[in-house]
Protein backbone atom coordinates (compact mmCIF):
# COMPACT_ATOMS: atom_id res chain seq x y z
CA UNK A 1 0.00 0.00 0.00
CA UNK A 2 2.39 2.49 -1.29
CA UNK A 3 1.21 6.20 -0.17
CA UNK A 4 2.65 9.23 -2.77
CA UNK A 5 3.42 12.43 -1.81
CA UNK A 6 3.60 15.30 -4.95
CA UNK A 7 4.75 18.45 -4.08
CA UNK A 8 4.59 21.35 -7.11
CA UNK A 9 4.10 24.93 -7.48
CA UNK A 10 0.81 26.57 -7.57
CA UNK A 11 -1.22 26.56 -10.85
CA UNK A 12 -0.91 23.40 -12.54
CA UNK A 13 -3.59 21.81 -14.47
CA UNK A 14 -5.44 19.08 -13.28
CA UNK A 15 -4.34 17.34 -16.53
CA UNK A 16 -0.90 17.52 -15.50
CA UNK A 17 -1.70 16.29 -12.45
CA UNK A 18 -3.32 13.56 -13.45
CA UNK A 19 -0.64 12.15 -15.78
CA UNK A 20 2.06 12.81 -13.30
CA UNK A 21 0.06 10.43 -11.52
CA UNK A 22 -0.26 7.97 -13.47
CA UNK A 23 3.48 7.87 -14.65
CA UNK A 24 4.08 7.79 -10.69
CA UNK A 25 1.25 4.90 -10.38
CA UNK A 26 1.87 2.88 -13.33
CA UNK A 27 5.56 2.92 -12.17
CA UNK A 28 4.97 1.52 -8.59
CA UNK A 29 2.43 -1.72 -10.64
CA UNK A 30 5.13 -2.75 -13.00
CA UNK A 31 7.98 -2.72 -10.25
CA UNK A 32 6.69 -3.40 -7.30
CA UNK A 33 3.86 -5.11 -8.21
CA UNK A 34 1.25 -3.55 -5.99
CA UNK A 35 -2.20 -4.26 -7.42
CA UNK A 36 -3.58 -1.40 -9.93
CA UNK A 37 -6.03 -0.05 -7.45
CA UNK A 38 -3.62 0.45 -4.75
CA UNK A 39 -3.44 3.97 -5.70
CA UNK A 40 -3.07 6.96 -2.90
CA UNK A 41 -1.81 10.54 -3.97
CA UNK A 42 -1.72 13.74 -2.24
CA UNK A 43 -1.05 16.47 -4.12
CA UNK A 44 0.35 19.87 -2.55
CA UNK A 45 0.44 23.13 -4.29
CA UNK A 46 2.90 25.57 -3.02
CA UNK A 47 3.94 29.01 -3.90
CA UNK A 48 7.32 29.92 -5.51
CA UNK A 49 8.00 31.06 -2.00
CA UNK A 50 7.57 27.19 -0.46
CA UNK A 51 9.48 25.42 -2.86
CA UNK A 52 12.49 27.02 -3.31
CA UNK A 53 15.46 25.67 -5.13
CA UNK A 54 18.92 26.65 -6.12
CA UNK A 55 19.10 27.86 -9.47
CA UNK A 56 21.74 25.47 -10.34
CA UNK A 57 22.69 22.46 -8.88
CA UNK A 58 24.56 19.61 -9.44
CA UNK A 59 25.44 21.59 -12.67
CA UNK A 60 22.33 21.92 -13.78
CA UNK A 61 20.12 24.64 -13.87
CA UNK A 62 16.63 23.98 -12.22
CA UNK A 63 13.57 25.16 -13.24
CA UNK A 64 10.16 26.26 -11.72
CA UNK A 65 8.50 22.71 -13.49
CA UNK A 66 10.14 20.66 -10.34
CA UNK A 67 8.17 18.59 -8.98
CA UNK A 68 9.36 16.61 -5.91
CA UNK A 69 7.98 13.17 -5.16
CA UNK A 70 7.83 11.03 -1.98
CA UNK A 71 7.04 8.05 -2.03
CA UNK A 72 5.71 5.77 1.57
CA UNK A 73 6.19 2.12 1.11
CA UNK A 74 8.06 -0.76 2.69
CA UNK A 75 12.11 -1.66 2.85
CA UNK A 76 13.01 -3.08 -0.87
CA UNK A 77 16.12 -3.82 -2.14
CA UNK A 78 18.58 -1.43 -3.63
CA UNK A 79 18.09 -2.89 -6.89
CA UNK A 80 14.45 -2.65 -6.89
CA UNK A 81 14.60 0.90 -6.24
CA UNK A 82 17.09 1.72 -8.88
CA UNK A 83 14.34 0.39 -11.14
CA UNK A 84 11.62 2.16 -9.46
CA UNK A 85 13.62 5.18 -10.63
CA UNK A 86 14.53 3.94 -13.72
CA UNK A 87 11.21 3.68 -14.52
CA UNK A 88 9.57 6.73 -13.07
CA UNK A 89 11.71 9.05 -14.54
CA UNK A 90 11.13 7.24 -17.76
CA UNK A 91 7.48 7.25 -17.36
CA UNK A 92 7.32 11.06 -16.08
CA UNK A 93 9.62 12.18 -18.74
CA UNK A 94 7.61 10.38 -22.05
CA UNK A 95 4.08 10.65 -20.58
CA UNK A 96 4.23 13.98 -18.72
CA UNK A 97 6.97 15.91 -20.79
CA UNK A 98 9.35 16.62 -17.86
CA UNK A 99 12.89 17.22 -17.97
CA UNK A 100 15.14 14.63 -15.55
CA UNK A 101 16.56 17.94 -14.04
CA UNK A 102 12.93 18.76 -13.01
CA UNK A 103 11.89 15.20 -11.19
CA UNK A 104 13.24 15.11 -7.52
CA UNK A 105 12.56 11.82 -6.07
CA UNK A 106 12.43 10.33 -1.96
CA UNK A 107 11.55 6.96 -0.91
CA UNK A 108 10.45 6.99 2.98
CA UNK A 109 10.70 2.93 3.91
CA UNK A 110 7.65 2.60 6.56
CA UNK A 111 7.47 -1.66 7.68
CA UNK A 112 4.07 -3.03 6.22
CA UNK A 113 2.52 -3.04 10.17
CA UNK A 114 2.63 0.77 10.03
CA UNK A 115 0.03 1.08 7.30
CA UNK A 116 -4.04 -0.21 7.50
CA UNK A 117 -6.56 0.11 5.65
CA UNK A 118 -9.72 -1.39 5.39
CA UNK A 119 -9.93 -4.78 3.00
CA UNK A 120 -6.03 -5.28 2.99
CA UNK A 121 -4.74 -8.70 3.79
CA UNK A 122 -0.85 -9.11 4.39
CA UNK A 123 0.52 -12.54 4.22
CA UNK A 124 2.01 -13.26 7.54
CA UNK A 125 5.31 -14.63 6.11
CA UNK A 126 6.52 -11.82 3.73
CA UNK A 127 4.20 -8.93 5.75
CA UNK A 128 3.07 -7.62 2.62
CA UNK A 129 -0.05 -7.03 0.56
CA UNK A 130 -1.10 -10.92 0.06
CA UNK A 131 -2.18 -9.54 -3.50
CA UNK A 132 1.10 -8.29 -4.59
CA UNK A 133 3.07 -11.39 -6.64
CA UNK A 134 5.42 -13.55 -5.18
CA UNK A 135 8.33 -12.66 -7.62
CA UNK A 136 7.74 -8.88 -6.39
CA UNK A 137 7.64 -9.22 -2.68
CA UNK A 138 11.30 -8.57 -1.21
CA UNK A 139 13.51 -11.81 0.10
CA UNK A 140 15.15 -9.46 2.85
CA UNK A 141 13.68 -7.40 5.08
Amino acid sequence: MPMTKVYLRTGTSAEHKRAVSDAIHAALVAVLGIPDDDKYHVFHELEPDNLITAPVAFGLERRPQAVFIQLYFGRRPEETLKALYRTLVANLVEGVGLETRDIYLNVVESPSANWWADGRILDPDTGFDTRIAADKVPTER
